[in-house]
Order: structure tokens, then sequence, then C-alpha cells
């Protein structure tokens, strides 16, 4: 039997480096695009593509004789970012890709992601009916937003084989950059965070994430969206795993938003080790606590692992290749 070819775009990305080490895993064979940086994975069955999803002929050549594509590939929009990058990444080149995918019998997955639709209220379930994000909203949501709509477009239109995947908040190994948020554990873990701030995120294990992306290749039902998440964890209990033994000052989410312009005046003359924006403090104090995976859960068959289990193979995998 033929071994079966998946193409990544963001391949080089904190999810595309985990994902095409458990698709060589499991015997897949890997076509993965990516743009500047390439990770230190080399694989017979690995062909690295340099180029980006601007460049519609490489992106014919990545999907070409692949029985599925993950496209991964995206900017967020916290930070000094140009917002012309962020739109034309995220939503030409999801544009992009899909039109690479037209008049074909690929599976087009695509990565989204929870932020793509309205936050929940109080203690309401988040789950996949939730209304989207308009250009009213931060332009990393809209533009997946955005994303979402064209690839559903696709699949009523053209009959593209497609599905949509959106992850909560991404943790967890290998993580080789590394991440924003692998980042901010390592920190933790060394005490270089002098002050923390409440609020927390609902986080989802990297693998667990990949695992079900890679079942979604032959479980994915075309047209569906599947929220794919794990727990609510609190910026606190997530501190006391990573470093029980220290004790960290907490400052109030809201005394920091209203703070914010006085930060961003600091920044601009003593720039901020870690950058505090409007955007991420808004996303933080938004994240939904009540997460609904159970459509992943019962059709892609997604599992959720302990989050201690989580960040202590994370600072394991940083240790073990000096990163900390």
């Amino acid at each position: 039997m033929r071994e079966q070819q998946v193409s990544i775009t963001g391949g080089s990305g904190h999810l595309g480096t985990c994902l095409i080490e458990l698709l060589l895993e499991k015997g897949f064979l890997v076509k993965a695009l990516y743009r500047n940086y390439k990770p230190p994975i080399s694989h017979r069955s690995l062909t690295w593509v340099q180029g980006d999803v601007s460049d519609k002929t490489i992106l014919k050549q990545l999907v070409q004789d692949s029985t599925a594509i993950i496209h991964c590939a995206g900017m967020i929009s916290v930070g000094k970012v140009n917002k012309e990058d962020v739109y034309n990444t995220n939503v030409i080149g999801t544009e992009n890709v899909i039109n690479a995918c037209l008049n074909s019998d690929i599976k087009f997955i695509f990565i989204s992601s929870s932020n793509a639709v309205k936050e929940t209220k109080a203690n309401e379930i988040f789950d996949e009916n939730r209304p989207y994000k308009t250009k009213n909203d931060f332009l990393y949501g809209y533009t997946k937003a955005l994303s979402e709509q064209l690839v559903l477009k696709a699949v009523s239109n053209n009959n593209l084989d497609a599905i949509i995947i959106r992850p909560t908040s991404i943790i967890g190994c290998p993580d080789h950059k590394p991440s924003h948020f692998g980042k901010t554990i390592l920190d933790i873990y060394n005490k270089k965070i002098p002050a923390l701030t409440t609020g927390g995120y609902d986080l989802v294990d990297i693998r667990d994430l990949s695992e079900t992306i890679i079942n979604s290749i032959q479980l994915g039902e075309k047209g569906e969206i599947y929220l794919v998440g794990g727990n609510f964890y609190s910026l606190k209990q997530i501190a006391r795993i990573v470093n029980p033994d220290h004790k960290f000052i907490y400052i109030s989410l809201n005394l920091l938003i209203f703070l914010l312009p006085l930060i961003q005046i600091y920044d601009t003359h003593f720039p901020l080790e870690w950058p505090i924006t409007n955007e991420s403090l808004k996303i933080l104090k938004r994240a939904p606590k009540k997460v609904d995976s159970s459509k992943a859960i019962k059709e892609l068959k997604h599992k959720i692992r302990p989050i201690e289990d989580t960040l202590t193979d994370l600072i394991n995998w940083f240790n073990k290749q000096n990163l900390s």
C-alpha cells in the first residue's frame, strides 16, 4: 500500500513542528512549508519546501501528490506587527491555499483559533456555535473569522473536502523557538518574571491537539468545525505547578489595563522584555472558562491530559534541549 503524504503550511511553527514529528512517527510522508527558519528535523520521509503562502506556484508544488493538507500558517497580531502582513498571511494566504487545492481530492484541514468567535459572558458554555468576530474586534480574531468563512464558502461552492479545527491556547513540547507561551513558562521556571497578573486561559497540550488533527484526516466530516481545547487554568495555578517554591507578586488585570497607557509610554523609552498590549490583556481577561470540546472528543477521539503532565514535560524538554 502506498504511503500517505500530508502537506503542512507553517511547518516551522510551534504546531507545525509537533505535527511533523508525530506524522513521521505514524509512518506518513510529509511535505512541509517553511519561510526562513527551518526546524532541526530531518527524516527520509520529510521534504522541506521553502516559500510562503503568498506564492501560488510553491503552494501548487506543496499539495501535489498529497492526500491531505494541514494549513497551520498564520500570524498573530499581539505586539509590534504590521497589520497588513497579518491580513495578507491569515486571509489572503488561506485563500491561496484553498485555490491550490481546488479541483483535487485533497482533504483540507484549516487550523483556525477559538479567537475567531465572540467570547462568552460569565459562565456561559463556549462551543462551536459562537458568532464570528467582526472588524470591530482585534485583528487576529477577525482575520481568522474571515478565513473560516472562506473555507466554508469553498466547501459550499466548490465542494472542497475541508474541515476547521479551532484550538484554544496551545502549550507544550516540542517547542523549538520557543513560542510566546513557552517563553513565559521558562521565565516563570527561572524566576525571571517579577510579577504575574490575574486571569487565565483554556490550555490544550500541543501533542493532544496534533493527535486530534491527524485523526481528523480520516474522521473529520466535510464542512464541520471542531473546537479543540483542554481545561481552564489561571496564571496563578500555572505558576504554582511550574515553580511551587517561589512567591510571585500578582497585579490585578483590571489595574494593568487601567495603567496600560503609562506602561506603553515607558515601553517606548525602555523596552520591556515582556510586552504588554491592550489585545493581550483583553484576551487574558475574556478567555472562556467553560470550553466544550465534546464534539472533538466524540468525533475525532480528542484526549485531554492533565496540565501537570504538560508543564512537567515541557520543562524537562527545555532542559534536555539546553533552552532553560
